[in-house]
């Protein structure tokens, strides 16, 4: 710092600048990253809120995997019903993979990697209102529907993904 001070009185204005600029970097430089966290975007909290779903998911017995998009009429025409179902019964998880943006359909596509159903996801994310129905210990894909707004469908195909899901923790090995 005494160094600083005596290249400070030496110095023109435009050096002066340029020695309270090298300072300013030091300082910076010298700050943890927390501290200097303000100067980065944090996307740990995008990452966060994605693992949190994908470990809710994980603890639900059945899968609910929607390909959604804000814009499209399908996914508004289902999602009454989807609604009222989570609303009854709460046997799965609703997942909703939101293609509407290159940047959702991104991190969609990381949260179905993280899900392991990458290859449901890429086979249907160009069909919004889609919705998978899942065995989720064998991954095995019990049901899917494309624009189907009728309630008794969705519950016989849960109803079938839960024996499946049964099934599969009684057998041995």
């Amino acid at each position: 710092m005494i160094y600083l001070k005596i290249l400070f009185r030496r110095k023109t204005v435009f050096a002066k600048r340029i020695v309270i600029f090298s300072a300013v970097l030091l300082l910076i430089n010298s700050l943890s990253p927390a501290t200097a966290g303000f100067f980065k975007k944090d996307k740990s909290k995008k990452k966060q809120a994605v693992t949190q779903t994908v470990q809710k998911a994980q603890d639900k017995k059945v899968l609910l995997i929607q390909i959604y998009a804000s814009w499209c009429p399908g996914c508004k025409n289902i999602q009454p019903t989807l609604d009222q179902l989570t609303k009854e019964n709460n046997d799965f998880e609703l997942v909703q993979l939101d293609v509407s943006t290159p940047s959702k359909a991104k991190v969609s596509a990381k949260k179905a990697d993280e899900l392991k159903i990458i290859d449901f996801y890429n086979a249907n994310k160009s069909k919004t209102a889609t919705v998978g129905v899942f065995v989720p210990t064998s991954l095995e894909i019990v049901s899917v529907f494309q624009n189907n707004s009728v309630i008794e469908d969705y519950i016989q195909a849960i109803n079938e993904a839960k024996t499946k899901e049964k099934s599969l923790k009684q057998s041995p090995g």
